[in-house]
């Protein structure tokens, strides 16, 4: 590892993110569901830092992509399955413990597969629905169902069980889902982006939740899409 201080600094915010991901699931044991959603939630911007701050300051390393990837396991992956495990999965037994553990496993495959498959250089496209994504749709749908208590009225609380399942099977999948880090800058995007923050605060979990709900569905739709197209052309 390099001794340059400033390669410390990303590696503070990959450790600040594994540290917020091991406080999630401590409150989440303790039944603060929450603060446990929210932990993870600010995780994931620790993560989005240190890529950036390591790319500015010229300090990428082996060592530091290595880290990053040891930290998404803990912060998204163990973190959003002990939440979802003691929020709905511990009243199904060992069903709750299996897809708990499969997200885990899911996830590590994932990122162990994006590690060895890209280069420096960014993805256009994710292959695969990345980790992050599943972990803070974890969140946002936990966070929705504490306010308006729907799955619990309607007795429905292993639907989170079958949406995290779902969760870890797209990220094993080869589905593609788009990476926004080469998106071209202009006006047009510029005010669209500026009317979503404005609905991000008036209705930060619900606007957030659906936009992630409709990124993940995006995926399959158009991956069913390019099948039904193949099918039909295949000569």
């Amino acid at each position: 590892m390099n001794m340059n201080p400033l390669y410390i600094l990303p590696n503070l915010f990959t450790a600040g993110s594994i540290f917020l991901g091991i406080v999630s699931i401590v409150f989440a044991s303790r039944g603060v569901f929450e603060l446990s959603c929210w932990l993870i939630l600010f995780s994931m911007i620790l993560d989005g830092l240190d890529g950036r701050v390591a790319r500015l300051t010229n300090t990428t390393s082996k060592f530091g992509v290595e880290f990053d990837s040891l930290a998404d396991v803990v912060a998204f992956g163990v973190a959003p399955a002990m939440l979802l495990y003691f929020y709905s999965g511990i009243a199904y037994g060992k069903y709750g413990i299996v897809v708990s553990a499969l997200f885990v496993i899911f996830g590590a495959i994932r990122l162990a597969r994006f590690n060895i498959s890209t280069t420096n250089a960014e993805p256009s496209s994710f292959i695969g629905l990345p980790i992050p994504s599943a972990a803070i749709m974890i969140s946002l749908w936990i966070l929705l169902d504490l306010q308006y208590n729907i799955l619990e009225k309607w007795n429905m609380q292993y639907l989170l069980l079958f949406l995290m399942l779902l969760l870890g099977i797209l990220m094993v999948s080869n589905i593609r889902y788009p990476s926004f880090k080469k998106t071209k800058w202009n006006l047009k995007i510029f005010v669209i982006l500026i009317l979503i923050l404005g609905a991000i605060y008036l209705r930060p979990k619900e606007v957030i939740g659906a936009l992630m709900t409709l990124y993940i569905f995006y995926g399959i739709i158009r991956w069913l899409f390019v099948v039904i197209i193949k099918i039909l052309f295949k000569k």
